[in-house]
């Protein structure tokens, strides 16, 4: 059972960090493709380094904090140099960081559930959810919201990672 929210928690915040990366490239950025772009490739490519180097530099619980960080420093580079899309490359490695993130967590939340089509399921749940509640409140909160929500979700993470589960097995 814990595995199961453990997983929904997580899909929750990997979809409240991608519609606040969404949401802060569209308004202080561009609108148009790059944004959407950005997102999309630094997402998928960080994911699939971190499935590759999770054996060896993985600890889902360190990579929250290096998310939340790259989260950050986008956001801050966005409110300091609006519009500057010489600066994409940057907000691109941000994502890339919270694609590892996404990526490490598969591995390490794998022995988690009894298949691996558990853990999907959990974790899509919680990212729809996600989406739908990142989308409301940016509507309701705007930046207050997608500057607060990933925190307080990535702790609530933590929190039953590191309570309630036990810590991953080392598969060298």
């Amino acid at each position: 059972m814990t595995g199961r929210v453990f997983a929904l928690t997580f899909g929750l915040l990997l979809a409240l960090l991608q519609t606040g990366y969404f949401f802060h490239l569209s308004v202080r950025l561009t609108a148009a493709y790059p944004s959407y772009l950005t997102v999309l490739v630094g997402w998928l490519a960080g994911s699939a380094v971190g499935l590759a180097m999770a054996r060896r530099h993985g600890g889902t619980l360190r990579w929250i904090g290096a998310a939340l960080l790259a989260y950050y420093v986008s956001y801050g580079l966005l409110r300091l140099f609006p519009y500057d899309l010489s600066l994409l490359p940057l907000h691109a490695v941000a994502v890339f960081v919270c694609g590892i993130m996404a990526g490490v967590f598969f591995v390490e939340a794998r022995p988690l559930l009894p298949t691996a089509a558990a853990l999907f399921f959990w974790e899509n749940n919680g990212f729809v959810l996600g989406w739908l509640v990142g989308f409301f409140g940016y509507v309701k909160g705007a930046e207050t919201f997608t500057l607060a929500a990933p925190p307080a979700v990535a702790a609530l993470a933590w929190l039953i990672r590191s309570l309630f589960l036990s810590p991953p097995r080392n598969r060298s």
